[in-house]
């Protein structure tokens, strides 16, 4: 056998390659070429693709203050001052902060074919936010911290912003007098120890007339915090929540806090519920007339509200298709067929009376704001008797007929049966005369949604936000998932199939 031979680095350094011609082709022609259009290549991804992949220009964006939110087509992008890549095209962008009025500016944003990447085309933008005047920053900063406050439990991937400390820090730059109430709506809004935390900041500068803690303005605070707790001091109650565990203990062991609890306790068991009666029919409305009472709202772990409901009228069940129909008819302005508009002014949503036009005529009015449902109390109120208004219930008259029908709204609940698409609108009677109590639709109630319904009870009529009280149940919920006590916030724009509402005539003196 012949053996291979042993090959040397002198081998190696001898041996010479040599290509060969490609359909005639010279390797140093094609080479060449080869080069080159690698070099081309390269130079179009460097210089020509990034602007066809992804035209459009950064902003420098600029606000006075500084801090505010950029939001592209209602998207947010970033805080200013700060660099942002915008599409090519028609945009809006919107640059807004708590406390100051939000600018929105129309742009066309134009591309740069070549070299974007290497050298992009900037524009610069400034802005300069208006301020509301007096207490209409801390107005708007109590709206948009209920509804972050609504969004849930923050974790370490999702915070809070402090919009209500930086609506307070805004108010501060040129201070006007507060309406009492303020720290007891703040907390009574407030879902988790974060958006406490922001309450009492926000409380802090608001009642101390100053963003800055200074000798003088602790006075104010400590001044001001003991007025807001002598006539509410369920604020204790909202605050312990969110205490470290040692500072919760201390407080729920301290005589004040045991003693809001055995008062809350023994008011919440002495209760008086309302008697019914038949109350007539008004300007086609059947009533039933419940007499004063106390009544008690749940909130699950929250301390109970006991509120006393001076004598009313309720309606014996919800507002139908067809008086809704009677309405839309005489204020065109709230028909099917001005959806579009009212969802642009914030008074509905595009879905607004879905499916209207077929809904049978007696079955639940559904697909309805809270304020169409306002709009209607208001044109049935021409045919109210004198001194007297129909309205959306509050909570605590809402609670009143609940008590009063007791146990036996259960019997007749329009609840999930397995089979149920829809409400009806033939639903039995309870003992209190109630149709749908339970069940059927939730039910629209007046007032602002309040995770602490006991605390700022008075303060929220001066500070009420977007979330309403709804109540009752619908006909989707299983039984056993609700009952008379169950409640829930939704935005009064937002139009639902589970959601409609029954109407209350009260006296116009009554509070």
């Amino acid at each position: 056998m012949k053996q291979d031979k042993a090959l040397t680095q002198q081998d190696v350094d001898d041996a010479v390659v040599r290509l060969k011609p490609v359909f005639g082709i010279p390797p140093g022609r094609y080479l060449a070429a080869l080069y080159g259009f690698l070099v081309l290549f390269a130079l179009i991804m460097l210089l020509l693709w990034p602007g066809i992949r992804h035209p459009g220009s950064y902003y420098m964006i600029d606000a006075d203050p500084p801090g505010a939110a950029v939001y592209v087509d209602g998207v947010y992008a970033d805080s200013a001052p700060c660099r942002i890549f915008v599409a090519a095209g028609a945009h809006d962008l919107s640059v807004g902060r708590p406390g100051f009025a939000t600018v929105t500016e129309s742009v066309t944003t134009r591309g740069r074919l070549f070299a974007s990447l290497l050298v992009p085309r900037v524009e610069r933008l400034s802005f300069a936010l208006d301020r509301p005047s007096g207490t209409a920053v801390l107005a708007a900063g109590v709206r948009e911290f209920a509804a972050w406050s609504m969004t849930g439990t923050p974790s370490d991937a999702y915070q809070l912003p402090m919009t209500l400390s930086d609506a307070a820090r805004a108010w501060s730059a040129e201070p006007s007098p507060v309406p009492a109430g303020f720290p007891g709506a703040a907390l009574s809004y407030a879902s988790s120890a974060p958006s406490v935390r922001d309450a009492l900041r926000a409380s802090s500068i608001a009642l101390g007339s100053s963003a800055a803690l200074t000798p003088a303005t602790l006075g104010r605070l400590v001044k001001a915090a003991a007025a807001e707790l002598s006539v509410d001091p369920a604020l204790l109650a909202a605050l312990a929540g969110a205490l470290p565990d040692g500072a919760k203990a201390a407080l729920e062991s301290s005589p004040l806090y045991r003693r809001l609890l055995d008062t809350a306790t023994t008011e919440a068991a002495t209760a008086v519920p309302a008697r019914s009666s038949a109350g007539g029919t008004v300007a086609g409305v059947a009533l039933v007339s419940l007499g004063a009472s106390t009544t008690v709202i749940r909130a699950g772990a929250a301390l109970p509200r006991t509120a006393f409901v001076p004598g009313f009228s309720l309606a014996a069940r919800e507002v139908t298709v067809a008086r809704f129909r009677e309405f839309v008819e005489a204020v065109p302005e709230w028909a099917p067929s001005r959806a579009e508009s009212l969802a642009a002014r914030g008074l509905a949503e595009p879905d607004y009376l879905s499916g209207f036009d077929a809904a049978t005529p007696g079955e639940p009015v559904r697909h309805v704001s809270a304020y169409a449902a306002e709009a209607y109390c208001a044109w049935l109120s021409r045919q109210a008797p004198a001194g007297f208004r129909f309205e959306l219930p509050t909570e605590a008259r809402w609670a009143a007929a609940a008590a009063a029908a007791g146990d036996s709204a259960l019997a007749v609940a329009v609840l999930f049966d397995g089979t149920r698409n829809g409400p009806v609108g033939d639903a039995a009677a309870d003992a209190a005369g109630f149709s749908g109590l339970l069940g059927n639709v939730w039910e629209w109630c007046a007032d602002s949604f309040a995770v602490h319904p006991a605390a700022g009870a008075n303060g929220r009529a001066s500070w009420p936000v977007e979330e309403r009280v709804v109540r009752g149940g619908s006909w989707a919920n299983k039984p056993g998932l609700v009952d008379l006590s169950s409640r829930g916030a939704i935005p009064a724009r937002e139009c639902s199939p589970y959601l409609g509402f029954r109407v209350a005539l009260v006296k116009l003196d009554t509070e």
